[in-house]
């Protein structure tokens, strides 16, 4: 959880709850409440091994990659909200992406509005989390780029970590001082 406000650590184990669904409730109750006041809510997108007890995810203390994810923002670095325009030509890109991938035998992603770009997520399966994968994940986000890439839109080829965090679908994504053409958005599941 971050935000232009110190940033918050709350660490969620399945283990201090009696079931998932008390689990989930709290965490949701905990991120709307954070989200309203001007927090950016984020969540480690693998799993993370039982054994945790710190207070950030690392890469090693991931268990396996079950999903890939392929960013899509604006090409110029920005400290404001995207605008109606730069948000488009990202949804654009993410159609052509997930074209593309589709014909190579990919299945279809999981499309999220992440509130000033998109994001597309891809089912692994378990990978191994291990150093051959980290590059498989790197390498092909950095070919995905270049085949897709535009000056107005850009795939982020950083993404690669195991311990990847991502905007929780259901929160306000907060990013600089919002304007009239650039307003906050909520970040969101499409399908």
């Amino acid at each position: 959880i971050a935000s232009n406000k110190s940033p918050i650590t709350k660490i969620y184990r399945a283990d201090q709850f009696i079931d998932i669904d008390t689990l989930q409730q709290a965490f949701e109750d905990e991120a709307i409440k954070l989200n309203q006041v001007g927090y950016n809510i984020y969540v480690v997108m693998n799993p993370i091994k039982e054994s945790f007890n710190g207070q950030s995810a690392k890469d090693e203390d991931i268990a396996h990659r079950d999903l890939l994810l392929i960013d899509i923002d604006r090409a110029t670095a920005s400290k404001e909200p995207a605008n109606q325009a730069e948000l488009e030509a990202a949804h654009s890109l993410s159609e052509d992406i997930s074209t593309y991938l589709a014909g190579e035998g990919w299945g279809e992603p999981i499309k999220v509005l992440s509130g000033n770009g998109y994001h597309l997520y891809y089912k692994l399966g378990q990978l191994p989390n291990d150093a051959k994968h980290k590059g498989l994940v790197e390498s092909s986000l950095k070919e995905l780029a270049n085949r897709f890439d535009t000056s107005i839109v850009k795939i982020d080829t950083c993404v690669f970590n195991a311990s990847r965090i991502t905007k929780v679908p259901g929160t306000i994504a907060y990013k600089g001082k919002a304007s009239l053409d650039r307003p906050y958005r909520m970040a969101r599941v499409l399908s």
